[in-house]
């Protein structure tokens, strides 16, 4: 492998440490507000570029799990919001090995529980969230 694959490390968080910027492919822009979910290194080669998006893959994982306050905050499409899918050129590796290792660690965690079961409890979660804030007179999905 030419291309050196980011440091891993743990991502519990810290006082000051919360922000997805953690991650190794999080970046702040000048020119943007807000960070940009996918800055990658320029890719010399297709495989090189598959093994560093599964490393990427991996490093959003265990900041998951070091973070479980943060799912369901929508990282996951802000990431692939940011990816340029129709680069045609080796960059297209980072997003395939990403998106690749994804679905091998979703595997492993439905192979842990009864999924409909599970999803069927964030529903009931949802519905008693959304009665909650209509008894206390705010809107559903805003800050009130």
């Amino acid at each position: 492998m030419s291309q050196a694959l980011p440091p891993r490390r743990h991502y519990r968080p810290k006082p000051h440490e919360t922000q997805a910027t953690q991650l190794p492919f999080v970046r702040h822009l000048p020119q943007r507000g807000q960070p940009h979910h996918w800055q990658m290194p320029p890719a010399d080669d297709y495989v090189d570029a598959c093994a560093y998006g599964r490393e990427c893959a991996a490093h959003l994982a265990q900041y998951l799990k070091d973070n479980p306050d943060r799912h369901s905050k929508g990282l996951l499409g802000k990431i692939a919001y940011d990816i340029d899918f129709r680069d045609p050129h080796h960059a297209r590796g980072y997003w395939v090995g990403f998106f690749n290792y994804a679905e091998q660690l979703m595997v492993l965690g439905a192979l842990r529980c009864d999924v409909f079961q599970h999803v069927d409890s964030v529903h009931a979660l949802q519905r008693a969230q959304v009665a909650k804030t209509e008894l206390e007179g705010k809107t559903p999905g805003r800050n009130s």
